[in-house]
């Protein structure tokens, strides 16, 4: 290639670029661009520091929305899993939100938490808690165990235990009043804390068993109540301890 054509290959690639960046620039103050619409799918009950969020890009020019801080911050939140954004016109941004598959939250008295994907629990804000209160199953943990979870991360085992708690609550929701799991040292099952208040009863479930367990202990605790009208008219509570090989009942005096 001769002298001469190299240089004019460098000019005419000078002033593409110039007028790829001079484009690049202009783009970002032409009205056209700026965000006057967002849809968003995925979720019918946004939380509320998303949706207020994504009202803050609403006249926003597209080209100087920093899309990856708005992906990171929506993700932040313990009830999303994954966000894409997308244009689908010139002013019309579109967000998809995956929600997170976690079925149960958790409650230490005071605040609410879900569990991340890098299973540390997460606070959620008053507004998120409303809104799932009647969706997840609510856990009572001691805020001694949320310290250890915050500090250890959730160990498997606990993360099945909350499996088993979903389970049985989705099978028995019209019975189960309260959930209750006791475990400061964050080894071993620990116990869950079953209220029946219906039957004026509560179960405490001690040693790791089967769903089909507990909720067949939840029926004969049923019945053993429909048999016996008299102690639901005197208000004599009933405590169940449910063990791997044994139902036993206990009068709470």
């Amino acid at each position: 290639m001769s002298e001469k054509r190299m240089y004019f290959l460098i000019i005419i690639l000078i002033i593409a670029a110039t007028v790829v960046i001079t484009a690049f620039y202009a783009v970002r103050y032409i009205p056209l661009f700026d965000i006057d619409m967002i849809t968003v799918d995925g979720m019918t009950d946004i939380p509320q520091s998303v949706s207020v969020l994504l009202a803050s890009c609403y006249g926003v020019n597209r080209f100087t929305l920093d899309e990856g801080a708005i992906k990171t911050q929506i993700e932040s939140n313990p009830r999303i899993r994954e966000c894409v954004i997308r244009y689908s016109s010139f002013n019309n941004m579109e967000v998809t939100l995956v929600e997170s598959d976690e079925e149960c939250m958790l409650f230490d008295g005071t605040h609410y938490y879900l569990i991340s994907d890098d299973d540390k629990p997460v606070l959620l804000e008053q507004s998120d808690c409303e809104a799932l209160a009647g969706q997840l199953c609510v856990v009572e943990v001691s805020s001694s165990f949320i310290n250890y979870l915050e500090s250890f991360s959730v160990p498997s085992s606990f993360r099945q235990i909350l499996e088993l708690i979903s389970e049985v609550r989705a099978e028995n929701s019209s019975l189960i009043t309260h959930i209750k799991y006791d475990n400061n040292t964050g080894e071993g099952f620990g116990q869950i804390v079953l209220s029946l208040d219906s039957l004026y009863s509560e179960l405490y479930v001690r040693e790791q068993v089967s769903k089909n367990r507990i909720s067949d202990s939840i029926r004969v605790i049923q019945a053993s109540t429909a048999e016996d009208p008299a102690g639901m008219i005197r208000f004599m509570p009933q405590h169940w301890d449910l063990y791997s090989d044994a139902l036993v009942k206990r009068t709470v005096e």
